[in-house]
């Protein structure tokens, strides 16, 4: 595809070539699936020291079950019969489990009312909360959506090369629906979207639990509000939550925020622990700003008081090893010309981020009345590891007071000599590189391995350019 500039036919992909993707996808019953008797197969989601949920979606009213061991083809317990109506997404919780622990699980249904045996589908796995001084791994990917640069071919590969590696879990950097490039937007719209991206984790998140970062083109944004149902943001926030399970407060996890109108719990921020490392999911798009702050301008995205208070508390209170937080941008950062809240550590200084106007004068105190000090430095006293981001399509590793700074690539991405975007962003240090893939994590107690894992179809590999190739890599030291 020629190169065109950022975002230039969003819009007009979006209606015509991606949403005839959609409508392909599942007008064959999800890409990628040979049972057509389900348009959203198994999905692990907010897994915990001693439960977890498997969401699924089918095309008729079944009844279901799941059973489940700790040895692969040994059931030795069983969920109740579930209902599930055609067409509506189902969480069916799996608990009391052992912590520390890999289970064997397997999906049993059929039609509703019928007699007939119960149909077993595949067997998959997943682990509950490891032990500390476990070593386990993750896998992160930024900017998920299938745009004007994107490859259809390519992000099936992403996900299969990261099922391959058997993580404990997959965080997604958000930006991943766009269904706010949409024209026009619709209900029927944002859902084959949410269904579109669906159907690619369909390839590995039945074995690896998947978590969910807010991104700006997922159009939660309260400025859509309109007092009714029919809006972007309760859309994209209700099918967000059909097909995607992420966590609610519950004792293992932590949040913020109350039931909303028409949505109730969003489900858009959270905190948990696993092993020796703090997990944080950060939300910039819902809060806004309440007198006495300001929040007009360059400083109208904000973590709200609440949210901010609960990152800050949650980094204070942790004695994990390891403190990783997720956010699909800065809170804050540069002004370019391709668009606001780019860069790493160049922009870090601004706004929320780092307390400073554009023209580099302070305005903290100003902007922020009463908030003890801006996000960087937060994360920099409580010796936070990792803030990964994406936004800018591109990696880019560096670090500032003592905390990594971690921006990825566009894992589906058709161009992978992206590294004007840099240019284009104003980063200017760190090691900065183009190409498409995702972020390996190895969490041990000795450290922490990140390495950036490329993506490659048959047809772009050469002898030095394979597909799964390593081509970064660092490891941190624990930081207590």
């Amino acid at each position: 595809m020629k190169k065109i500039s950022h975002y230039a036919l969003a819009s007009a992909f979006l209606m015509l070539s991606v949403h005839a993707q959609a409508q392909n996808a599942l007008g064959t019953h999800v890409r990628g699936t040979n049972d057509p008797m389900f348009t959203a197969q198994e999905m692990l989601g907010r897994p915990t020291d001693t439960s977890i949920t498997v969401n699924a979606s089918a095309t008729k009213n079944l009844d279901v079950y799941y059973e489940y061991g700790t040895k692969s083809g040994v059931y030795t317990g069983k969920t109740a019969v579930t209902p599930f109506r055609a067409n509506e997404g189902v969480n069916v919780l799996i608990d009391k489990l052992k912590q520390n622990t890999q289970y064997f699980y397997r999906m049993r249904y059929r039609e509703a009312g019928a007699t007939t045996p119960f149909v077993a589908r595949a067997e998959h796995s997943f682990y509950t909360q490891r032990a500390v001084g476990s070593t386990y791994s993750f896998v992160v990917t930024y900017d998920d959506h299938l745009d004007d640069n994107a490859d259809d071919e390519t992000f099936k590969q992403t996900m299969k090369n990261m099922a391959a590696e058997k993580p404990d879990f997959y965080i997604s950097l958000g930006d991943n629906f766009f269904t706010d490039k949409l024209n026009p937007v619709t209900a029927e719209g944002v859902e084959d979207r949410v269904q579109l991206l669906r159907s690619y984790y369909n390839l590995f998140n039945h074995s690896t639990s998947m978590f969910f970062a807010l991104g700006g083109h997922e159009g939660e944004n309260p400025g859509r509000l309109n007092g009714t149902p029919n809006n972007l943001a309760v859309w994209d926030t209700n099918f967000r939550k059909k097909y995607i399970p992420n966590p609610e407060p519950n004792g293992f996890y932590t949040s913020t925020g109350k039931p909303e109108p028409f949505m109730g719990l969003r489900q858009s921020n959270y905190a948990w622990t696993w092993g020796d490392a703090l997990f944080i999911v950060l939300d910039p798009y819902w809060n806004k700003s309440v007198p006495p702050e300001k929040g007009s301008g360059d400083w109208g995205m904000t973590l709200g008081r609440e949210q901010y208070d609960w990152l800050k508390k949650t980094l204070e209170t942790s004695k994990a090893k390891y403190k990783f937080v997720f956010a699909h941008s800065l809170i804050g950062g540069q002004r370019t010309s391709g668009g606001g809240n780019r860069g790493g550590v160049e922009g870090v200084q601004f706004l929320e981020m780092g307390g400073k106007n554009y023209d580099g004068t302070w305005a903290w105190d100003e902007m922020r009345p009463g908030w003890p000090k801006p996000i960087h430095n937060i994360l920099a006293d409580n010796k936070a590891t990792i803030y990964f981001k994406g936004h800018d399509h591109t990696y880019v590793k560096q670090e500032l007071d003592g905390v990594i700074y971690q921006t990825g690539p566009q894992p589906s991405a058709s161009n992978t000599e992206l590294n004007d975007r840099a240019k284009i962003y104003n980063y200017s240090q760190g090691v900065i590189l183009g190409g498409t893939g995702y972020t390996r994590v190895t969490v041990s107690p000795d450290n922490v391995k990140v390495e950036y894992v490329e993506t490659w179809l048959p047809n772009k590999e050469t002898a030095t350019r394979k597909n799964g190739m390593v081509v970064d890599s660092y490891t941190l030291k624990p930081i207590n």
